[in-house]
């Protein structure tokens, strides 16, 4: 019975990689409509389901497009978000206007990280563009999970792969985590491996890039810890080492293993880890039963993503959220002359 589970999952999924591809093909000879911004727009996408890292990937590059005087607007589906608004204005430049559970946490996060940048999401990008330029004067437009968005004109189109998995299970959806084949990797303009600590499988994936698309600049980067945030009082950073209390651990995101490596990188003591469903609204009920379990430990720790979805007020224990940047191992020259070109324009 499973054996024809698996069978019939992988046929519906080779069927929706030839529906994907005919798409592809009907874009590419203009059988369906392509909406151009009158400016320059960046796309940050993947190939796979789950995390990749593209949220700290677009703060990296609306930070570095900010340098150029640019206003950027970030503009995303908003995945989960109880907001059923065709337009949902997370933030404009004067503030955060929408906040968890109805804004989606991971535009939530991008938004109290970027101070005055406009951030909205919604399913249908071209429209949220043109609510960006023509309501707030945007000038640049950073588009979260684009990749296969090819209803919009991308001036610089990113995928993001994860150097350990960068293909998921080889298999394409519902029967795999592949969104499209590796073969669509034909249409971006650069690839970012990111989680690229472990050397061999790094040079194992970069090996197989430069063989299929040498014609394709990559670059690797690691998601590098650069402190904890304290939920529960307005406060600086506090800095990785100081860490010396047993934690408990949770978080709610689609590659749950890199956040327990990336603790245990920082010796952290964790009495118990408990990983939940990506962009998992947190109870509080839950977090006490959490503590509850676990009376050897005294404070909490997750990802700032999760920390968006938490009222510290309602838990007695101290919760940090461990803050993660995007950092390059290979020198982004490339990717930051890209950026400076569009934006000159």
């Amino acid at each position: 019975l499973a054996r024809s589970a698996m069978a019939t999952l992988e046929g519906v999924g080779h069927l929706y990689g030839a529906i994907l591809a005919l798409r592809a093909w009907c874009y590419r000879n203009h059988l369906f409509a392509i909406y151009r911004a009158p400016c320059p727009v960046i796309s940050v996408g993947n190939l796979t389901t789950g995390g990749t890292g593209k949220t700290p990937m677009v703060l990296w590059l609306a930070r570095q497009i900010q340098q150029t005087g640019r206003r950027v607007a970030i503009v995303s589906r908003g995945y989960r978000q109880r907001s059923r608004s065709p337009i949902t204005v997370v933030a404009d430049p004067f503030g955060i206007r929408t906040t968890p559970p109805l804004a989606a946490d991971e535009a939530w996060l991008l938004a109290s990280a970027l101070p005055g940048t406009t951030v909205l999401t919604g399913s249908n990008r071209p429209v949220l563009m043109r609510h960006a330029i023509e309501r707030f004067q945007c000038d640049c437009i950073l588009m979260d999970d684009g990749f296969q968005r090819l209803d919009v004109r991308k001036d610089l189109d990113l995928v993001l792969l994860d150097a350990q998995r960068p293909f998921g299970n080889g298999r394409p959806f519902p029967g795999g985590l592949l969104r499209e084949m590796p073969s669509a990797l034909s249409r971006c303009d650069a690839i970012v491996l990111t989680r690229a600590d472990h050397p061999q499988t790094t040079d194992e994936t970069l090996v197989y890039l430069r063989h299929h698309f040498p014609d394709k600049p990559v670059m690797t980067a690691i998601h590098r810890p650069s402190g904890w945030i304290p939920l529960h009082t307005p406060a600086q950073p506090m800095p990785l080492h100081a860490m010396t209390e047993p934690v408990v651990a949770f978080c709610g995101i689609a590659t749950p293993e890199s956040f327990l490596r990336t603790l245990q990188s920082l010796d952290v003591t964790i009495v118990a880890f408990y990983p939940f469903p990506d962009h998992h609204f947190f109870s509080t009920e839950e977090i006490h039963q959490l503590m509850a379990k676990n009376a050897g430990a005294r404070v909490l720790v997750c990802t700032e993503k999760d920390a968006v979805k938490l009222d510290p007020e309602k838990i007695s224990w101290p919760i940090f959220a461990l803050r993660v940047e995007m950092s390059f191992q290979s020198d982004p020259e490339w990717l930051n002359k890209r950026i400076h070109e569009l934006n000159a324009n």
